[in-house]
């Protein structure tokens, strides 16, 4: 049960970041150019970077670095492989 809750706030925190992130590109398309846009153009630029966070957040969620000191060797880094959520 406790797994189950625990999937669903990660689901919503994912969620949460691509709207926040399609929000904050939203307002920099809106505000930063000289030449103002019309709203729906800024909409599918939002919706278009929301979209793409979320397919590179799938695709590469995270790598986990580990240094492993072996031998005294502690530039030796491995790279554990992509974390699945």
């Amino acid at each position: 049960m406790q797994n189950i809750n625990q999937n669903n706030i990660n689901k919503i925190q994912k969620l949460t970041k691509y709207i926040l992130m399609g929000l904050i590109v939203l307002v920099a398309t809106k505000y930063i150019p000289d030449n103002q846009l019309k709203t729906k153009e800024i909409i599918m630029i939002g919706a278009t970077s929301s979209i793409s966070f979320a397919i590179l957040d799938m695709i590469s969620p995270s790598i986990k670095i580990n240094r492993e000191i072996k031998n005294e060797q502690p530039s030796k880094i491995l790279v554990e492989g992509f974390m699945n959520n």
